[in-house]
């Protein structure tokens, strides 16, 4: 008995083109693509964001041990480097350091601008305090700035202030 080849070869059993399959590859590749470039923009997007809240951190930091009344109000006006050998409790985190070569400054100072309303004089009791921090993010530099501001409530001549 012998069987013809008709048998074995059906109509469903066919293979593939060539044409087919490039074009079911470059279907898949238009949708997949931009869903993988979707997943690392946000990747990157996540990594940017946790160092500057490394940096807004040891910013905030910097700006409490500052405020304290032992050292803000003997120290009017300064501007350290930080780190500094002679204020070591004014640090950015090593970590932080060693991987972005981190430094930083601040900055306490009379509030500029800032006046006794009626007579125009400066005002003393107020002052403005400055953290900036810099580094390096796959080369670039980078800067965080904040300034927040320290009023001397325990003063004998309190004044109240305008800002011009």
């Amino acid at each position: 008995m012998r069987l013809s080849r008709k048998y074995f070869q059906s109509e469903s059993a066919r293979g593939f083109s060539l044409i087919e399959v490039l074009m079911a590859v470059f279907i898949i590749g238009v949708g997949v693509i931009p869903v993988i470039m979707m997943f690392l923009s946000g990747t990157r997007t996540v990594e940017k964001g946790g160092v500057l809240l490394e940096a807004s951190i040891a910013a905030q930091n910097i700006l409490d041990r500052a405020r304290s009344d032992s050292f803000i109000w003997k120290t009017v006006p300064i501007s350290l480097n930080i780190p500094d050998k002679d204020y070591p409790g004014f640090s950015i985190p090593e970590p932080f350091v060693n991987k972005y070569k981190a430094s930083g400054t601040l900055t306490v100072e009379v509030a500029p601008g800032h006046t006794i309303l009626g007579t125009g004089a400066n005002e003393t009791n107020l002052l403005q305090l400055t953290v900036i921090l810099n580094w390096l993010e796959n080369g670039i530099p980078k800067e965080f700035r904040l300034l927040t501001y320290r009023a001397n409530t325990n003063s004998v001549n309190l004044k109240t202030s305008a800002n011009l």
